[in-house]
This record gives C-alpha cells, structure tokens and sequence, in this order.
C-alpha cells in the first residue's frame, strides 16, 4: 500500500507541476488567454471580486498557477524521488494548494474539471498524510 501511495503522490506532483508551470507560463505571456485557447473565461473572470485589481485578464491567474500549482509540485516531485525527509510535508502542502486553488474555482465558477483536480488533491492530501503516519522504510 505504501508503494501504491507514494507512486501516486509521485504521478499527480510531476503532472500538477508540470500542467501548473507550462499553463500558467502561457497565462503570463499572453494574459488574453489566447495560448490556452481560454479567452471564454475573461468574462467570468471579470464578474470575480477585486475583478478591476486582479482579474482585467489572466496574468494574474498565470501567476498564481505558477506559484501555487507549478512550484510546490515540482519541489514535491524532486523531494519524493531523492526521498528526502520532510517529502510527505511538501506534497501535502502542495495537495492543499491545489485543493484550495480547485474550492476557490468551485466557488466563484463552478466546473466539473475543478470537481476532478479537487478529489485528486484529497486523494493527495490523504496519501500523504497516511504516509507521515508510518515509519520511514530504509528502501523508501
């Protein structure tokens, strides 16, 4: 069972990362979503609270998808596989950021996707902690 936890901490970290670094990447350099074929979301995005401050377009978005989606998951993947001590520690603070990044989207503009990326980082957040639950295997 431990494998299978830490095999799927290590597949959702290495494709949240990637997915939040490359997505949000584009964001920034063209925050009319038009790299991501997401110009439909402007119009949503403009309904948000502090809509005039953060959200004119999606560099803002961009941005955080990098810092909260990109960054922590590639950490987290880079941790896991040098297995390094406080691993678990990071992938669980990575499957929270994801976890609130998908119940702010849930909220503000509900969408199935939001549902799917919500239940993984659970499924995250639960391996992890079951994880930093056992003792550390020397093979681990």
């Amino acid at each position: 069972m431990r494998r299978v936890a830490r095999a799927w901490l290590i597949a959702v970290s290495l494709l949240n990362g990637l997915a939040g670094l490359v997505c949000g990447v584009l964001l920034v350099a063209r925050p009319d979503g038009s790299l991501l074929m997401a110009t439909a979301l402007l119009p949503v995005i403009r309904t948000l609270p502090f809509a005039n401050v953060f959200f004119g377009d999606l560099f803002w978005i961009g941005a955080v998808m990098i810092l909260a989606l990109g960054i922590p998951n590639l950490v987290a993947i880079v941790m896991l596989i040098q297995t390094n001590v406080r691993q678990y520690q990071v992938a669980l603070a990575a499957a929270v950021l994801l976890m609130c990044w998908c119940g702010f989207e849930l909220i503000y503009m509900f969408n199935f996707a939001a549902v799917g990326y919500f239940a993984v980082g659970t499924v995250s957040a639960l391996c992890a902690l079951w994880l930093l639950g056992r003792p550390q295997e020397a093979s681990a």
